[in-house]
């Protein structure tokens, strides 16, 4: 770049660098690369929030009713709950988590959970999956279920190594923890 190339843009000071995301330009976390998957196959791994790793998940003839969920049910924020745990995700108001919610681009509340709410969160580059995982509170804290989505789920406590969700799985989320999923970074707050 010329000396007149760069009139009427504001630089950063000699040394400093910002790494920017050239399709939305934001500047980018610093945080290291997540293994993706090549998979174009999706597989949903049915989980039973609360049970122990294997617990089969109830038939569908165990479901007294399922629900019609569709892309236009919306959760309201609230800054306070029973819990005390909210999401907060950039560029929207903070989210309570105060039941079984399940996360994605477009998510379906499954017929095993029909209290479920659905939370849909944007990601341009589509790294987080349609229904990508679920979150629920219990008397022992907020955990995490990975539904088996294509680029996974990591908890990430403050400070800490970052801890992979195998799908089937639940994982204990900490008060002031990160939960990417894909590209996507949530901080979890706890009062």
């Amino acid at each position: 770049m010329t000396d007149g190339d760069d009139e009427g843009f504001i630089g950063l000071p000699p040394g400093m660098t910002a790494p920017v995301d050239s399709t939305s330009g934001t500047i980018k976390r610093d945080r290291p690369e997540r293994p993706r998957s090549d998979r174009d196959e999706v597989v949903f791994f049915p989980v039973v929030p609360g049970a122990p790793p294997g617990a089969a998940a109830p038939t569908a003839g165990q479901s007294a009713s399922t629900p019609t969920i569709d892309d236009a049910t919306s959760i309201s924020a609230s800054r306070h709950t029973a819990h005390g745990w909210r999401l907060v995700i950039e560029g929207r108001e903070p989210v309570a988590v105060e039941g079984p919610l399940y996360l994605g681009r477009h998510p379906v509340a499954a017929a095993d959970h029909p209290q479920a709410r659905v939370l849909a969160v944007e990601d341009a580059a589509k790294s987080v999956s349609k229904t990508h995982a679920l979150l629920e509170v219990d008397a022992d804290g907020l955990w995490v279920h990975d539904l088996d989505s294509t680029n996974g789920v990591w908890v990430v406590p403050a400070g800490e190594d970052a801890t992979e969700v195998t799908p089937g799985q639940r994982v204990a989320v900490p008060a002031g923890a990160d939960l990417e999923l894909g590209d996507l970074v949530i901080q979890v707050e706890h009062n």
